[in-house]
């Protein structure tokens, strides 16, 4: 008969506690420590045949006790996992057996499956369309105009002021020339029994009221505006 050695879960923690001389290694932890290691594939645990419950061995107790004394130097569960295989002979996982058809636990398994890829597809199709849209919204943003500086809209509000003014000198021009063209009767008045003058208040009207009628068309036309 083997004098070899198997614990279930509850008595391999208690025996790597007594193994290590201390009480406070927490079931959870061992058990957290070997299913990582079949997460990553690394170290597998043998199980019983009809429950499928795992049984840990020797070889389990010295990786337990190597983890424990290396976590207790601090170092992470990755290094940790890493430099396993330098010092044991790990323990492969075994052959996958084929069978005709799926069991029902198993097809629960295979629909969380697809679902979680499903799921992730979809996520990244999202991240994808914002990382698309983004760019559609940055290349936009470069071909609108740069805000002018100070300097430039100085610039600017002084060159709109000479062209105003350049335009109603030019209107004030063209109304003067309108007003010479009036007949004496509406451009001059009496100032006494024989003598007439300029009608220089109604002069300025005339001005006034020809620059406010055509400022606005001519402006535009000097400014390239559209109506």
């Amino acid at each position: 008969m083997s004098d070899k050695k198997f614990w279930k879960i509850s008595d391999f923690v208690e025996e790597l506690n007594m193994h290590l001389d201390q009480s406070n290694t927490h079931i959870n932890t061992i058990d957290g420590w070997f299913k990582r290691l079949e997460k990553e594939h690394l170290h597998y645990v043998n199980r019983t045949f009809d429950t499928n419950e795992k049984v840990y061995d020797e070889l389990d107790l010295k990786i337990a006790v190597f983890i424990k004394k290396r976590r207790e130097e601090k170092w992470s569960l990755t290094a940790i996992a890493n430099d396993l295989p330098n010092f044991f002979e790990l323990r492969p996982f075994p052959m996958k057996e084929e069978t005709p058809a799926p069991h029902v636990d198993n097809l629960e398994t295979l629909k969380r499956q697809v679902t979680e890829e499903v799921k992730k597809a979809f996520e990244e199709i999202a991240v994808t369309k914002v990382e698309e849209l983004k760019s559609h919204y940055e290349k936009l943003l470069n071909t609108l105009p740069q805000p002018l500086s100070p300097e430039e809209r100085r610039e600017e509000r002084f060159q709109e002021i000479v062209i105003r003014k350049r335009v109603e000198i030019q209107l004030e021009k063209e109304a003067n020339e309108a007003w010479s063209q009036l007949p004496e009767t509406e451009r001059m008045k009496k100032a006494g029994f024989f003598r007439k003058e300029v009608d220089f208040e109604k002069k300025g009207q005339f001005i006034r009221d020809y620059v406010d009628k055509h400022f606005e068309n001519r402006l535009r036309e000097k400014m390239d505006l559209k109506q």
